[in-house]
């Protein structure tokens, strides 16, 4: 049965609306990427972080959990594969990188015991956090030309991989958990082995890349967007991409595979709209206008596009078909 047969199927209106008039403008969003905690999902603001549940039950409904105070505008989050609320105690541990060029680990029992625990090492805007599959590391990546690989353990620093440029995106692998995908601003993906700690291989493209993402499903498929053009990789062939689509006119923000990686979504700030793909068509299949656009997150399993726009939290059921 498909819990989200309930949500109408207009693909250019949400499927699914929260109002966030009382807390302010959204300006990041994360599904949780881990089975134990799929429906939950963080929403940053500009002093705090709210953790909600979505109800895919029956009629779609979000319940705010909790909220988190944070000193500074949170620039990118992401939830520890160790968070599993349907256990005693709870546990909750999620990063948010600030503006203050911080890393902060938050730590909860969803009771009394909350923690915080601040990380310093990069100098300029953090783009990308993100942890391993196992939990055993913790990757950031920064405008000051670094990629840094933090131990969970006791979120001291491991490794620093200096880059070329600025990093805009980090990502793991759910099916090897030492490969991280690192994408330069300069228009170069790199893959490192962490436990090496040595480069693997690189696509370079030629053109600024704005955000990389890599198939959850299927370790030999990337996708990146340089500047407006959407790119897909096949990384058993990696001189050229498998296919380049010009997407947006001008610079797009945000790019993520869907669950399956049947389909791509990104976001454009600049142009205010969200657009899916098919991967193998590349037809569109979703393409809608927003005011001020998020990054884009997809629920861990089923294909429900998430984006803030501006004082809202949209939803998306996008078919494959």
């Amino acid at each position: 049965m498909d819990v989200l047969s309930s949500m109408r199927k207009n693909f250019s209106e949400p499927n699914y609306t929260e109002d966030f008039s009382e807390h302010g403008q959204i300006l990041s969003v994360h599904f949780s990427q881990f089975e134990w905690s799929q429906d939950l999902i963080l929403i940053a603001f500009e002093n705090k972080i709210v953790l909600a549940f979505l109800n895919l039950e029956d009629v779609p409904s979000l319940n705010v959990m909790s909220e988190f105070k944070h000193q500074c505008r949170c620039s990118t989050l992401s939830i520890s594969p160790e968070t599993n609320l349907n256990i005693v105690p709870n546990i909750l541990m999620f990063c948010v990188g600030g503006s203050d060029f911080k890393l902060r680990i938050y730590t909860s029992d969803m009771n009394e015991s909350n923690t915080c625990k601040i990380l310093a090492g990069h100098t300029s805007y953090i783009n990308d956090v993100s942890f391993d599959p196992e939990n055993t590391y913790l990757a950031s990546v920064s405008d000051d030309n670094t990629a840094k690989i933090w131990s969970v353990d006791d979120f001291k620093l491991k490794n620093t991989f200096n880059l070329t440029s600025p990093g805009m995106s980090a990502v793991w692998h759910r099916d090897d958990c030492n490969k991280l995908l690192v994408g330069e601003k300069i228009g170069i993906i790199r893959f490192y082995n962490v436990e090496s700690e040595m480069p693997v291989i690189s696509l370079d493209y030629g053109k600024p890349l704005i955000g990389a993402h890599w198939a959850p499903v299927n370790e030999q498929m990337v996708s990146s967007l340089h500047l407006g053009e959407l790119l897909v990789w096949d990384l058993s062939k990696p001189c050229f991409p498998v296919w380049t689509s010009v997407l947006f006119p001008e610079n797009g923000g945000s790019i993520k595979f869907s669950p399956q990686a049947e389909l791509l979504a990104a976001t454009n700030s600049l142009e205010g709209t969200l657009k899916v793909v098919h991967v193998k068509s590349q037809a569109t299949k979703l393409a809608a206008n927003l005011t001020l656009p998020t990054n884009v997150s997809w629920h861990y399993r089923y294909p429900l596009v998430c984006v803030g726009d501006d004082r809202k939290l949209c939803f998306w059921k996008v078919s494959a078909n």
